[in-house]
């Protein structure tokens, strides 16, 4: 749900704990100047490649996307469903996952609803155009309900959770730490359903065609930093919240659970694309995307195998 731009001097004062402990221990470990010959690299969402690089992050894909189709940024990540409109306007090419959660991806409303047939009739907010909406939609399915039986509005993360406490809306679909700061608000409101077996809440690394096509070997330098960055989070996830807590002033005892949650893999594999296929369907359905997903187009998985042959394990990859 968040979106980054990658490049060394962090301006973070926007991150939340699940895409910013990423994009804070990036920033630690891509920190050294680059050769006077290489140009700086802005990612939009390394130490030991020597990349000078610069980090942007900002609340919602969504919003990343918009910033990184003006031009302020080389490489992206994003959520799953902005990373494919993206790749669809073909300037932008999808490089590897990130990480993925369903555990802090979740609707949470009024106690008194405990499953699909509850929410008819009622107001659920959600980010239109993100997995949030996605995540509803699988929702409302499984207990046969339709978007058109429920009124969904579109409100920003922070919105959603003042609006469910003062009861303008009865539920919403987002991610922590809104969600569990509803639920902590000793309101009548509760978690519904995480995401569990119906939406996996994916972050996806993309770079622009023409700084790939200029500049391959950058690309191959942020990958391995990022690969760093990943594994360092997978294998600690308390020092890693520490690093992002001291670059934000964050708070690592209520951080490091969310951080614990999510998985940080870059492995481009059949659960992947999967998770992919099925939430550019949706897209396609409500007219957002023309076509599915053109996977020997829109993603190009050579410069991960570069990086680690094991990275690349979907099938005819």
């Amino acid at each position: 749900m968040y979106g980054a731009f990658f490049c060394a001097r962090t301006r973070s004062s926007g991150l939340l704990p699940a895409l910013g402990v990423f994009a804070s221990v990036l920033s630690w470990i891509v920190s050294c100047p680059a050769s006077a010959a290489d140009p700086k690299v802005r990612i939009f969402s390394v130490k030991d490649e020597g990349l000078d690089a610069e980090i942007t992050v900002f609340t919602t894909g969504a919003t990343a996307t918009e910033a990184f189709r003006a031009g302020r940024g080389d490489f992206i990540s994003a959520g799953d469903l902005p990373s494919a409109a993206m790749w669809k306007t073909g300037n932008v090419i999808g490089l590897a996952p990130l990480s993925s959660d369903t555990e802090i991806f979740g609707i949470v409303g009024k106690k008194e609803i405990n499953a699909p047939g509850d929410l008819r009739g009622r107001k659920v907010a959600t980010r239109i155009g993100s997995t949030g909406e996605f995540l509803l939609y699988r929702y409302l399915a499984s207990g046969g309900l339709s978007p058109s039986d429920v009124t969904i509005v579109d409100l920003a993360p922070p919105d959603m959770v003042v609006a469910l406490v003062h009861g303008d809306i009865d539920a919403f679909a987002w991610l922590a730490p809104f969600t569990t700061r509803a639920v902590s608000t000793g309101t009548n409101i509760k978690l519904i359903t995480s995401a569990k077996g119906l939406a996996n809440n994916r972050i996806v690394l993309s770079v622009t065609k023409s700084f790939a096509n200029q500049t391959p070997e950058l690309v191959r330098k942020v990958l391995r930093a990022t690969k760093r960055a990943t594994d360092f989070v997978r294998f600690n996830p308390e020092e890693a919240t520490e690093i992002w807590a001291e670059a934000v002033q964050g708070k690592v005892a209520q951080s490091l659970p969310v951080v614990r949650l999510i998985t940080y893999d870059m492995t481009f594999n059949d659960a992947f694309v999967n998770d992919m296929n099925e939430l550019a369907k949706f897209m396609v359905q409500k007219g957002a995307l023309k076509e599915p997903i053109n996977w020997a187009m829109e993603m190009n998985p050579s410069f991960l195998r570069e990086v680690d042959p094991k990275l690349v394990a979907a099938s005819g990859r």
